[in-house]
């Protein structure tokens, strides 16, 4: 018999859709990787990896501590998930795709991970972002912000 190995599947982060409604509506936080880290220069929505044993919600709090400096005022779990080969890991991600709401008048400090950041409405949003696997799931998420909280989505505490 033949051994066969397939490529790993891996579910080690979260993206976090850092969202605000304002007088305009509601804007999508799109970060720009520094040149620093992996994906340098292109555009997308705050991404955290687990440490141990750590929830989803606690991942989404403490990689919205450490990257930008805000605390969600909620956090959403959404039935989308984003997925892509990651070479480095030479595996498959699998990621849960997490709203996370924050105040109107948050503002933004960024770590060293990002060199720029902008608030935009959810078609700029997803225009600027870099992977279309984000931007699909960041349409489907401001269609569904419409109707906040949308109904298949769950409030999920650290």
């Amino acid at each position: 018999m033949q051994n066969i190995s397939g490529i790993k599947i891996a579910s080690p982060a979260v993206n976090v859709a850092v969202v605000k409604k304002d007088t305009d509506g509601w804007k999508f936080l799109v970060l720009k990787r520094s040149h620093k880290v992996t994906y340098s220069g292109h555009w997308g929505i705050l991404t955290g990896r687990k440490k141990d044993d750590e929830t989803a919600a606690q991942v989404t709090l403490r990689e919205m501590k450490e990257e930008i400096s805000i605390v969600p005022k909620s956090i959403w779990a959404t039935e989308h998930l984003v997925q892509f080969y990651e070479p480095e890991d030479e595996s498959i991600w699998i990621l849960p795709y997490i709203v996370a709401v924050v105040d109107s008048d948050s503002q933004v400090k960024l770590s060293s991970e990002n060199s720029e950041y902008r608030w935009l409405d959810p078609s700029k949003a997803k225009n600027l972002v870099s992977w279309k696997n984000l931007i699909k799931a960041t349409d489907e998420v401001s269609q569904e912000l419409g109707h906040f909280p949308a109904s298949n989505w769950v409030e999920i505490k650290p």
